[in-house]
């Protein structure tokens, strides 16, 4: 370096900058950028990390905790230094005449970074272990989302990568040396463990986001830095120092905390906790002093919910873990989640903070994300809700627009989402070290583990492999987990929390599953604590089974005479029914069918029952609308409040079987494996200990009518339907199974987890080997694909971050998939006049919306169009290109959330006769009452 002093004016050229996007034709200096980033790691660290996750930083790094505080600010200074080269510079017109031309190739600055690092720090004493220098350049590296590769060993450690001495190398160093001043010259560390390397890079790229915010940078530039001494720019670093607080404030990164409470203290509706939530009381606090992961086994309606959010708080307050992320198998079930756990966070919470709701709808949902305040108004948060002055209603839990960013809502301290929202992180993603930093500091929550098929298992051991390296804590839920899945998930937790896999000597950690219960798992010695006595629950009245055999109608279920004879007596004296089909298709024909039966009833002057229909192929909002009647009537608001219909029946599909609260009193169910029956089962009589329900006189106790093939030959009579969603080795199994009860009622909670186990452990079940063998090896296909798809394991990784993100896109973009084979697009139905104009609605009052003045379709229109597109499975005249009619107007081209729609053009007459839209060789028309359905043949 050259001995100009650091006070002298021209010791950093402010000519050389890091933004200048959206700045209105300024640019901001390289090193304000630098010394911004260093006083937004502080203050993340000191403001928003909670402190299990900085002491898991802290001791990753081998380091107490100031010193690690101190090593990530001055890291996080350092990460755009690649943007110090010329061919970077010259994006925008510079006088570089006197910085000399470095011989290195063109490069992204991020790798460039990465590069520079490797030969810089080994001047600051990055030297007795050479990995930890590389490492630290690699996370560097990685702040735009992907990792670079290990950099060449063999190669020149500094002209090797074409730096050179001179002007450009002095302007390096000098802002490297003043981060490194500001940040507290922190000594290198002992070592760096790449779980801790992760989490680190997380950190710093939202370090970077934050002071990258337009309105932050034009703010700074009001006050510039004088000159480029070293005092004018401590100055601007102080200035931003005092300006980060209100910056993360208002990004909504604060801690949601909640204070010790007992169970009464925290759910005061409930008088008394029930066997389970008492039980997890009592002996979970002894237990959890170091975290760990626990599994709650219990029948539908039995509380799990509760005992999860306060399990969550047991886990928190033990681990230093403030946020909360709770996962669901469904969209539907996510937002219905999000619901109750705002209720909770209003009666708990000690600090206030944005709560997320994470998939890929959700901003639809004018309750969560209201549409942008007019330019010029202002929000007021506070714990009540307020009105903005805009019409709309805020409160301390509502999301901030800088959390509706992408890939930022884990990045909220409490949020709910769909379980592919964490699923992710084991996926070699961009940005994978975000949603891994965003998932670390919680506690983890993930409902429903049995529902998820092998593939998905897959991708869940790896994350909770991951969380287990991290320390973070996980609560699993579910209503009939077969053991050896919970097995699989345990030991994957293990391996990551001990660093080992278990030995071949050692016995699997859950021998058998105590059903209801709960147990531990501790994260470093292994050790399992199942609930010590047994659990009471809530009573029951045994479950009946009936098998209600159906014939075939050319390969499908003919239901309508089992149908009559199952709803008859609910047709003659009321109540509640629900029918689930396996197919949308089936659903939408067994609704016509009831229809038909129903209008007789009306025509003959009788009270015909309600009837409901519910599956995923309607319109977003539509089916939004009718899952939130569903739930008010048939649930336990219904029954407290006087809601319940007197006589009706919801049809649907599978999306009713899981985390929704419905209370009927007969279940007409599709066969399927044992689990998911009995999962459904839970739907009937659910609220009886309520004593609200009022039975029907022929309703004396829960009862599930089956639909099972009329042969004995099941493998020869399934519908071929039911085969193509379940594996039909496992209908046969269940068929046998559920038939060699004899019609015996199944006593809830006792015979549950032997009939789940029972499924696949009992041999004696299998119909036919072939079935059986095909079956296993699909699985195994797909816990292969799992496997390809899956991060490495801490073990596997190495020294090495590259694998994080390294995806091979010659295996196909499914590898980066949550859930295989199961691709699909989103249709929006249009209708169009006889003058080619498009409109939203067949009644032709909302056109199809353009682009405005500023080239983008309004945030209304927008939300009006994505909240009527629906799901649909991906075929081949989905894909690219697509026939003219389905492709969206040339004017959306540019829009993300229009871009990729199929278009379903329907045709409108002068009489306003709605004709099907065409794709491909299918007709398809979208049903008021059935959603989006095959045209009828005339």
């Amino acid at each position: 370096m050259t001995a100009v002093p650091p006070d002298t004016p021209s010791y950093f050229d402010l000519r050389l900058w890091a933004k200048e996007r959206g700045l209105h034709g300024q640019r901001y200096p390289y090193v304000c950028h630098a010394l911004d980033s260093v006083a937004a790691a502080l203050e993340i660290w000191d403001a928003c990390l909670p402190q299990g996750l900085r002491h898991r930083i802290s001791t990753g790094l081998g380091v107490a905790e100031p010193h690690a505080r101190s090593l990530i600010a001055f890291w996080a200074g350092c990460h755009d230094t690649g943007k110090l080269v010329r061919h970077f510079q010259e994006q925008v017109p510079t006088d570089l005449a006197a910085y000399p031309t470095e011989p290195g190739e063109q490069k992204g600055h991020a790798l460039v970074t990465a590069e520079w690092l490797t030969t810089a720090l080994p001047k600051l004493g990055y030297t007795d272990d050479e990995y930890v220098a590389a490492l630290v350049a690699q996370l560097l590296g990685g702040h735009h989302g992907v990792y670079p590769a290990p950099l060449d060993e063999f190669r020149d450690p500094f002209t090797g990568f074409g730096f050179a001495q001179g002007l450009w190398e002095e302007q390096r160093e000098r802002a490297m040396l003043l981060a490194h001043e500001l940040s507290g010259a922190p000594a290198p560390p002992s070592r760096l463990e790449t779980p801790a390397a992760a989490l680190i890079c997380g950190l710093v790229i939202l370090a970077d986001w934050l002071v990258s915010q337009e309105h932050f940078i034009l703010e700074q530039l009001r006050t510039p830095p004088a000159d480029g001494s070293r005092a004018s720019l401590r100055g601007h670093y102080e200035r931003s120092r005092a300006a980060l607080p209100a910056l993360v404030t208002s990004a909504g990164l604060g801690p949601l905390t909640v204070s010790p409470a007992t169970f009464t203290e925290s759910f005061p509706n409930l008088t008394t906790p029930n066997g389970l939530q008492e039980s997890l009381a009592r002996h979970l606090p002894k237990l959890c002093t170091e975290g760990g992961l626990v599994l709650i086994t219990a029948p539908p309606g039995e509380g799990k919910t509760e005992a999860a959010l306060h399990t969550s708080d047991l886990l928190g307050k033990a681990t230093g873990r403030d946020g909360r992320f709770v996962a669901l198998p469904t969209m539907a079930t996510a937002d219905h989640m999000h619901t109750r756990l705002r209720e909770y966070a209003t009666r708990r919470a000690t600090t206030s903070a944005p709560l997320a709701l994470l998939h890929s709808m959700a901003w639809l949902n004018p309750d969560y994300a209201p549409a942008p305040p007019p330019p010029g108004t202002s929000t007021v948060l506070s714990g009540t809700r307020e009105n903005s002055g805009s019409g709309a209603v805020r409160s301390a839990f509502d999301i901030t627009e800088w959390l509706l960013g992408n890939k930022r809502g884990l990045l909220a301290s409490w949020s709910v989402g769909t379980i592919d929202q964490a699923l992710m992180a084991a996926l070699p993603s961009r940005h994978n070290a975000v949603r891994m930093f965003g998932l670390a500091g919680k506690v983890v929550v993930i409902d429903e583990v049995h529902s998820v098929d092998p593939y998905m298992q897959t991708l869940l051991e790896r994350l909770l492999h991951w969380l287990g390296a991290f320390g973070t804590p996980v609560v699993l839920l579910s209503a009939t987990v077969h053991h050896s899945t919970a097995n699989a998930l345990v030991e994957a937790y293990l391996q990551g929390s001990r660093g080992r896999k278990r030995r071949r000597s050692e016995p699997r950690p859950v021998p058998s599953i105590q059903y209801p219960g709960w147990l531990h798992v501790h994260p470093g010695t292994g050790a399992v604590s199942a609930n010590p006595e047994p659990v009471p629950t809530t009573e029951r009245r045994p479950l009946t089974v009936d098998l209600a055999p159906v014939p075939l109608d050319g390969g499908r279920a003919d239901r309508a005479a089992v149908l009559h004879e199952q709803l008859a007596p609910l047709v003659e004296e009321g109540g509640c029914a629900a029918v689930i089909c396996t197919t949308v298709a089936e659903a939408q024909a067994t609704r016509d069918l009831l229809a038909e039966w129903f209008a007789k009833v009306d025509a003959a002057g009788g009270r015909a029952p309600e009837l409901h229909l519910l599956h995923a192929r309607f319109p977003q909002e539509q089916r939004t609308a009718i899952t939130d009647q569903i739930i008010t009537r048939f649930g336990k608001e219904g029954a407290e409040q006087g809601k319940r219909p007197e006589s009706a029946v919801v049809v649907a599909t599978q999306v009713i079987e899981q985390s929704l609260d419905l209370d009927v009193d007969l279940l007409v169910t599709d066969l399927a494996p044992v689990g998911l029956l009995l999962q459904r089962a839970g739907r009937c009589w659910r609220h009886e200990h309520l004593g609200t329900v009022a039975r029907p006189p022929w309703s004396r106790g829960p009862r599930m009518a089956v639909l099972v093939p009329a042969e004995e030959d099941s493998a020869k009579h399934l519908p071929r339907s039911w085969g193509f969603v379940y594996p039909p080795s496992l209908l046969m199994r269940t068929h046998n199974l559920l038939r060699r009860r004899a019609s015996a009622p199944v006593r809830v909670p006792e015979d549950v987890q032997t009939l789940v186990d029972d499924l696949h452990d009992d041999e004696t079940l299998i119909e036919d080997v072939a079935i059986d063998i095909r079956r296993l090896g699909e699985e195994m296909a797909l816990r292969a694909h799992g496997r390809n798809a899956v991060i490495p394991t801490v073990k596997q990784l190495g020294d090495d971050l590259h694998p994080l993100t390294a995806v091979d896109f010659e295996l196909g973009e499914h590898f980066l998939a949550t859930r295989f084979g199961a691709d699909s697009v989103r249709v929006l139905c249009c209708y169009e006049d006889r003058w080619g104009r498009r409109w939203l609605d067949s009644e032709q009052t909302r056109p199809l919306p353009e682009p405005g003045p500023r080239g983008r379709v309004e945030h209304e229109d927008l939300r009006a169009v994505i909240s009527r597109t629906i799901p649909l499975r991906a075929d081949h005249h989905t894909q690219p290109p697509l026939a003219e009619a389905n492709r969206v107007p040339e004017s959306w081209a540019e829009e993300f959330h229009l871009r990729d729609l199929v278009m379903l053009v329907h045709g409108v007459a002068d009489d306003g006769t709605v004709t099907p839209a065409r794709l491909g060789e299918r007709a398809l028309f979208l049903s008021t009452v059935n959603g989006l359905e095959e045209a009828k043949e005339k």
